[in-house]
């Protein structure tokens, strides 16, 4: 539906300074003249919206979460993990009627949560579908930015920012300087070389591409993000940052950092090697023949090293920085 659909509902509101992002100018403009927002943002978006809310032992926060979630969502997918506190009967008590709870018999990882919540929307015929985990980490009033993109056609797919320099304020430098290591390792495995902090969840996706997933495949525990961005790259869906601050308050991490960064280096490293094979090895791209050729002198050299010679292997590190530049250079040609 077309901004000019619903001028009705708009008379309050200028349309002649709109700026790149005319959705996100308007409904700011309705909140500040008080305008029934629930109306306009159903009429702008014409979406069915579904969320996906996994949790697990979030028995402080997980009611907070979902009363937070904005009223023009149409389904709310809330995935219980089998959680062993008191979440279940927290559960059970809520009247939201958007609600689909599912709750898992044993814990199989937030990846798993997400999934089971993807499938119900698939199910439900939802346009777009968004996930805010059960911490309350992800704040709803930046799920309008969040949808944008999508909305207007500039991506498939989402991912929040909160490592842009001025928004990471509240995340610990332990935190911070783990999301900048795994931000590049994942750009790498990835080739989103326009995406930084992976690890956030707080993302959303068009239905359309949804469907292209077989999400049976994706990792089902904490790697979930990382592989579902590097199928993502495999299967052509435009994705893009929407720089968001970071939110902390109640909720404590789950994952273990020093284990979590190493368990995920070496599932990017040898899903990095799979997308290269598949995407450009056996497409004869250049981009995987200067890949192949740079991992056989750096693992030549390696060992040549030690007897100080480091021709091959500086010659390897050379050519796989050349490597993700042409890599890098494709993706922009083609948007």
């Amino acid at each position: 539906m077309t901004i000019t659909a619903v001028l009705p509902a708009l008379n309050k509101i200028s349309l002649t300074h709109l700026n790149g992002s005319p959705i996100r100018d308007i409904l700011s403009q309705a909140e500040e003249n008080r305008l029934n927002i629930k109306y306009l943002k159903n009429q702008l978006y014409g979406y069915n919206i579904g969320v996906v809310v996994p949790t697990y032992n979030e028995e402080q926060l997980i009611e907070k979460t979902i009363n937070g979630i904005p009223e023009y969502v149409k389904k709310i997918y809330l995935i219980d993990d089998c959680s062993t506190d008191s979440t279940p009967d927290i559960i059970k008590r809520m009247t939201d009627p958007r609600i689909i709870s599912v709750r898992h018999e044993k814990n199989r990882g937030v990846g798993a949560a997400i999934v089971t919540g993807y499938k119900l929307a698939l199910e439900d015929d939802m346009d777009i579908v968004a996930v805010m985990a059960g911490d309350n980490q992800m704040d709803p009033g930046q799920l309008p930015n969040m949808l944008d993109p999508i909305v207007e056609g500039k991506a498939d797919f989402t991912k929040g920012n909160r490592i842009s320099r001025g928004y990471w304020k509240g995340m610990s430098k332990w935190r911070l300087l783990g999301n900048f290591l795994l931000t590049w390792l994942n750009k790498i495995a990835s080739g989103y070389w326009n995406i930084s902090d992976p690890q956030n969840g707080y993302v959303a996706i068009s239905v359309s591409s949804l469907r292209k997933f077989n999400l049976d495949s994706l990792y089902e525990r904490f790697a979930f993000e990382n592989d579902m961005m590097i199928k993502a790259n495999m299967l052509g869906i435009r994705m893009m940052n929407v720089t968001i601050p970071a939110r902390y308050g109640e909720e404590k991490s789950k994952i273990k950092y020093g284990t979590f960064i190493i368990d995920t280096s070496w599932f990017l490293l040898e899903s990095f090697l799979r997308r290269i094979w598949t995407k450009y090895i056996k497409e004869h791209n250049p981009v995987g023949h200067l890949y192949l050729l740079s991992f056989i002198l750096i693992l030549t050299g390696i060992p040549l090293v030690f007897l100080l010679s480091l021709v091959p292997f500086v010659f390897g590190t050379v050519l796989f920085l050349l490597a993700c530049s042409l890599e890098k250079w494709q993706n922009k040609e083609r948007g």
